[in-house]
């Protein structure tokens, strides 16, 4: 049971932001990516293996070392085939990045080989990470620093109106002053 539930059985109706649940978005395909290095693992910044993920930044030579690297099934066949997880993988991100239909990557990659695939993938990811990559490079320290102290305030006025309402809901008396430190 979350929170949101619990306080809700608790006290009768409440605001928006409490009373809200969690809740599940399905995603069709693409919702696991895994790992370029270990098909068998999901793609994690957290990987002891670097290869195995393409983090946003990455420059250009990295990411094309990474799918150059990637693992590949045994055959020769580029086509979707869940018997097949590491080409599967690849042909997903292909997918994801250019909209394509399975059929459509099918039918481009039918003469050509894992070379060719690992190519074409890496430049889409370079190109679709460029404007990402180049935002973040354009930003000033100085202008990170202000940024970030405006969304600290913004995020500290929100955080401290929800607390008291839950502390208020939860019936805990003088949550005003343990919120201050009087």
């Amino acid at each position: 049971m979350s929170v949101a539930v619990a306080l809700d059985a608790k006290k009768g109706s409440q605001p928006a932001f409490i009373r809200n649940g969690p809740f599940v978005v399905g995603v069709r395909f693409g919702a696991r990516i895994m790992s370029l290095s270990d098909p068998k693992k999901k793609m994690s910044k957290s990987d002891d293996d670097p290869a195995g993920c393409v983090m946003l930044l990455d420059d250009a030579d990295s990411i094309q070392r990474k799918f150059k690297r990637a693992v590949t099934d045994s055959g020769t066949e580029i086509r979707f085939d869940n018997t097949r997880p590491a080409i599967t993988n690849l042909l997903t991100i292909f997918q994801l990045l250019t909209s394509q239909s399975p059929d459509e990557i099918e039918s481009h990659f039918a003469d050509k080989g894992y070379a060719q695939l690992k190519q074409e993938l890496a430049e889409i990811t370079i190109e679709f990470l460029r404007p990402l990559r180049e935002k973040v490079e354009s930003i000033s320290e100085k202008e990170l620093g202000a940024t970030l102290e405006q969304g600290k305030h913004k995020a500290q006025g929100i955080a401290q109106a929800t607390l008291e309402a839950v502390m208020a809901r939860l019936g805990i008396s003088g949550a005003r002053e343990l919120l201050v430190g009087k």
